[in-house]
């Protein structure tokens, strides 16, 4: 097999298994072949490089997990809003902001800049 359809396999397998280690994938992928945990390791390092996929633990221990793609991140906020906005309004809405304040300050900022920006864009058609 080509080191592109291994690399594709290993993605998948990590995104379908959710956090893993490498043993679990080496283990997934030999059902099917045999397959070195080094080779393993070097196309997980690979795709951590490439920012493919994330790493958490420490050596010996890490577990792999997917990054998600941004159009995948797109579809899942979309969907937040408008529960949000559709289940609670303003209130709700009140409390989002609430919350992105509790959990990550320096967001607020970053949302004003994000609306800012739309609010130009508006203004400009």
């Amino acid at each position: 097999m080509e080191k592109g359809a291994l690399r594709q396999q290993v993605l998948w397998l990590v995104r379908e298994k959710g956090p893993c280690s490498t043993s679990e994938v080496c283990a997934a992928l030999r059902e099917d072949r045999e397959i070195s945990v080094n080779a393993v390791q070097t196309v997980l390092n690979r795709l951590v490089d490439q920012g493919l996929l994330a790493r958490t633990g420490s050596r010996r221990h890490y577990l792999y997990e997917a990054k998600p793609t941004e159009e995948a991140v797109k579809e899942r906020a979309s969907r937040a809003a408008v529960d949000l906005l559709s289940q609670s309004g303003e209130l709700g809405l009140s409390h989002f902001v609430d919350t992105i304040d509790k959990i990550q300050p320096e967001a607020i900022e970053t949302l004003e800049r994000l609306l800012a920006k739309r609010r130009a864009k508006r203004h400009e058609t």
